[in-house]
């Protein structure tokens, strides 16, 4: 996969991880997809992750239909996942989703809190 130095510096900052989680779970409800996985959730990359990469597999087995919403409501389109995924021919799908996931999830909180600040 990618080296994600800032990515992986960044989700643990506690500040970013809470604001990180509390978008996550809002898109995920949004969707009417469960986000009882994030009590789990440290400040950790990998952790996360893997911890994504699980309930999108997840998602994929009940109903292939609510991961298309939820990458809609998130915003990582299908070129994308085909870019990121020609790049790493060998990772999952799930993970390749989970990376991209939790990248814009990130990109949205750093976004808001920019221009809360300059408010």
């Amino acid at each position: 996969m990618n080296e994600l130095p800032d990515i992986r510096i960044s989700i643990s900052k506690p500040d970013l991880f809470e604001a990180f989680k509390m978008q996550l779970k809002k898109d995920f409800d949004n969707c009417g997809v469960s986000s009882d996985f994030m009590e789990k959730m440290i400040p950790e990359f990998d952790f996360i992750l893997n911890l994504l990469s699980e309930e999108i597999v997840r998602i994929i087995k009940n109903t292939n239909d609510k991961l298309t919403e939820l990458l809609y409501r998130i915003d990582i389109s299908e070129l994308q996942i085909k870019k990121l995924s020609k790049l790493n021919p060998d990772e999952a799908f799930h993970q390749i989703v989970a990376e991209l996931m939790i990248e814009r999830e990130l990109q949205k909180v750093v976004i808001k809190q920019f221009y809360k600040s300059n408010e």
